[in-house]
């Protein structure tokens, strides 16, 4: 792939609202809980991490809200004035029925909301819930190469906070701790182009996709395989040959079998090479967001190596049920005065 650039990003999320203060939290590991709205007379009482949005701003607006918020602070008054590309990484629709074939009055709620021109051509809501990213960052990465579309802003929300979404985690036998992830919300965008400007945060030179979880034919299974293998593909396209990473970001949802599997992954020879390598889980500052956990990792890479925490690549991986991606962010290259 071509490179391009992560020229801004947003994020919304119940630890702060805006991305300096999300990360900061991810960092010191401070977690913030609140009680949840009861689910019925006899519901159980319910914990969660949610923003300061209302309890009753429910369904695509709350939705909306999450989007605009992250829009706000990713998308510059530049960018907003020129027609861009918007997509969108949004819950399954069994979830979050208001989106049943609502997607396209919902991407014109939001471009509306966040004061967006929005090229159709280079616009799309992709409402597969945590699988989302892995078809909307191919999208996107393929929009911005198209010479008439100038940005292509990519925007993750979901919360599984409010009465509708608990009652239904409910009802399938989801249960609070455990192991199972606390519920959360975020909102998260990244601002893409072609042109890596000075200012810009960084810089996405490749990603790669793979299943889930690989078998050896012979000894035991390596739950760590999909991760790793997914890396390899990730330098293979960025042209880098076993390079020591600064940091990795984990889009995981902090369930115990996770972190058995990156565990298992740091054992493999792509890490090799990165003994001081930082690893941060945005669930720190979300818990459990859903379809935006995609976009809100690559919004935290993307900020670290901007405010030059991480000197060296990075990188991004993905998690969602049966497949693993991992994406490689860099920082801009130095622009010399003669350049």
């Amino acid at each position: 792939m071509k490179p391009v650039a992560i020229d801004s990003v947003g994020v919304i999320t119940p630890a702060a609202g805006d991305v300096s203060g999300s990360v900061g939290c991810m960092y010191v590991e401070a977690r913030r809980f609140d009680d949840l709205p009861r689910v019925g007379s006899q519901g159980p009482s319910l914990v969660g991490a949610k923003t300061p949005i209302p309890d009753d701003v429910v369904g695509l607006d709350r939705l909306v809200r999450l989007g605009t918020e992250a829009v706000w602070e990713a998308v510059g008054a530049e960018a907003a004035e020129a027609e861009i590309g918007l997509v969108v990484c949004a819950p399954l629709e069994i979830d979050e029925p208001a989106l049943a074939g609502q997607s396209e009055v919902f991407l014109s709620r939001l471009a509306t909301e966040a004061e967006l021109s929005v090229a159709p051509r280079a616009s799309r809501v992709f409402t597969l819930g945590r699988s989302s990213i892995f078809e909307a960052l191919p999208f996107a990465l393929a929009s911005i190469m198209q010479p008439d579309v100038a940005a292509v802003c990519m925007l993750g929300v979901d919360s599984l906070v409010t009465k509708p979404r608990l009652r239904l985690f409910l009802e399938r036998g989801g249960t609070i701790g455990s192991g199972h992830p606390s519920p959360g919300e975020a909102g998260a965008a990244v601002v893409l182009t072609r042109r890596q400007g000075p200012s810009a945060h960084a810089i996405l030179l490749g990603l790669g996709v793979a299943k889930d979880r690989f078998v050896d034919q012979e000894g035991p299974p390596h739950p760590g395989k999909g991760i790793l293998t997914a890396i390899d593909r990730a330098t293979a396209e960025a042209e880098a040959e076993r390079p020591t990473f600064s940091g990795l970001v984990c889009d995981a949802a902090g369930t115990p079998a996770e972190a058995e599997e990156l565990a298992w992954a740091k054992t493999g020879a792509a890490f090799a090479g990165s003994p001081e390598m930082d690893t941060v889980f945005p669930y720190v500052a979300s818990a459990d967001a859903g379809a935006a956990m995609g976009v809100l990792g690559l919004a935290t890479a993307a900020f670290l190596i901007h405010k030059g925490a991480w000197a060296a690549p990075a990188l991004c991986s993905f998690c969602a049920p049966g497949q693993r991606a991992a994406a490689m962010l860099a920082p801009i290259p130095t622009r010399h005065p003669s350049a």
